[in-house]
């Protein structure tokens, strides 16, 4: 009688124990499911991301330069290759004229203002009663007219400060609002922590009528070599030509639409001589940009250098020497890029090759592809000298017409490195361009 009564309660557990394996099964197996459907639909992403994200970082050179800060940086894709102090705040002087610049071009081209407009020379940017061997200018005076194309290139030729003083106030619209207007500038490019008291980059009580009365009069603008690096690669971004700096021997520019006058210019004879006999074993050509020169900055200056190999490095130095030296700067920059060729190696994709793997692109929609090939000379720069792999190669969203010159998309390296803040994605990848007529897909 027990038994007959106890074997329902022992099946009812078994029935309880087949019910629940059942709904664990169950459970795993939408598990395992889900899993292998998100693989599918989401996989390519996530193995691109964990690529990139869990390999070692490519850290630059620390460079040994004697100098308070500096910085060697690949122009064409914002890898930073070497540094030193890159991120500490330090006096600036002249290298500021770079941000001016930067509102000269902006205003280019949100069309507000052209570069055949004239500017009257306001007061404040009158140096004209000054030595020109301490603060740098032009043969103009109050009420003088100069256009805004002469004035910036003077900013850069002969790092003229009255120049630099008359563009910021012809751009703010009034004197009073040319240190707010440096600072949107700043802010523009994101530039935390640095100072600006006035365009021309002199200490604050050196700067005559532009001096900040609310601030000390040791007060000076500041920024960190990263931070210089960042406003020199967006006007050389927006101007291309001021990569040319080195090529005229004179500044010429036109005053009150009729006296026309002639200089030399800091980057023209004086400079050629200087650089032919600095110390360059590896032939590097110095392209010019932006010197600076304060008691407070010591001898500053923002480069552009080019290789025998083609390679352009942009490059920052702040204190090299003395302010009123004329050459270790220059040295020293050379020599920050010769340490950088000698750490690290180079992995070119040069213009007109083709890429393994990469050499068609898919096109949405069709039937045939794209044949691509690298549309400018690429390179990463690194410790190994073992090869970089590509990421996955993108799909053109549209056929490209056969007479199309421009870029069509963009490929990644597989690579984690240093970049400057504010570096696009894009730029640190490799350009394509068409190779040639679409083919049928393989």
């Amino acid at each position: 009688m027990f038994k007959k009564k106890k074997q329902p309660k022992l099946n009812q557990v078994k029935q309880q124990k087949k019910g629940d394996r059942s709904k664990w099964y169950a459970f795993a197996f939408f598990v395992l499911a889900f899993v292998a459907i998100m693989a599918v639909v989401f996989w390519p992403h996530v193995h691109k991301t964990v690529v990139q994200s869990t390999g070692k970082t490519e850290e630059p050179v620390q460079l040994s330069v004697d100098a308070k800060s500096g910085l060697v940086v690949d122009l064409t894709t914002g890898q930073i290759i070497g540094e030193k102090n890159a991120n500490k705040q330090v006096a600036i002087a002249s290298q500021s004229k770079m941000l001016v610049a930067y509102g000269v071009l902006k205003a280019i081209q949100e069309k507000k203002i052209e570069w055949t407009d004239q500017v009257t020379i306001p007061s404040n940017a009158d140096l004209s009663s000054q030595s020109d061997s301490l603060y740098s200018h032009l043969d103009i005076k109050t009420g003088d007219k100069v256009s805004v194309k002469d004035l910036y290139t003077a900013m850069f030729t002969n790092s003229a400060n009255d120049a630099a003083f008359a563009l910021v106030t012809f751009l703010s619209g009034d004197s009073s609002k040319d240190q707010a207007t440096l600072e949107g500038w700043a802010k523009d490019l994101k530039l935390s922590g640095s100072a600006w008291y006035n365009g021309a980059g002199q200490k604050n009580g050196d700067a005559f009528e532009n001096e900040i009365t609310s601030a000390s009069s040791s007060d000076y603008n500041h920024a960190s070599a990263t931070q210089v690096a960042q406003i020199a690669m967006k006007i050389l971004s927006m101007d291309p030509d001021l990569m040319k700096l080195t090529e005229s021997a004179n500044l010429n520019y036109t005053k009150n639409k009729t006296t026309k006058i002639s200089q030399a210019s800091d980057f023209g004879t004086s400079f050629a001589n200087m650089e032919a006999n600095l110390d360059n074993p590896n032939n590097l050509q110095m392209l010019g940009l932006k010197t600076g020169s304060t008691p407070e900055s010591g001898a500053s200056y923002t480069g552009v250098v080019k290789d025998q190999n083609g390679h352009l490095f942009l490059t920052v130095i702040n204190g090299a020497a003395d302010y009123t030296d004329k050459t270790e700067r220059f040295q020293k920059t050379l020599e920050m890029v010769d340490q950088v060729l000698k750490e690290r190696n180079a992995h070119d994709y040069k213009a007109g090759t083709t890429l393994s793997g990469a050499s068609k692109l898919a096109i949405k929609d069709e039937k045939v592809k794209a044949k691509v090939q690298v549309a400018a000379l690429t390179t990463y720069w690194t410790k190994s000298n073992k090869n970089l792999s590509l990421m996955e190669a993108p799909t053109l969203s549209t056929k490209p017409s056969t007479t199309d010159t421009d870029v069509l998309a963009h490929i990644a390296v597989n690579l984690k490195a240093k970049y400057l803040p504010g570096t696009s994605e894009t730029k640190k990848e490799i350009p394509l361009e068409l190779a040639g007529q679409p083919v049928e897909n393989d």
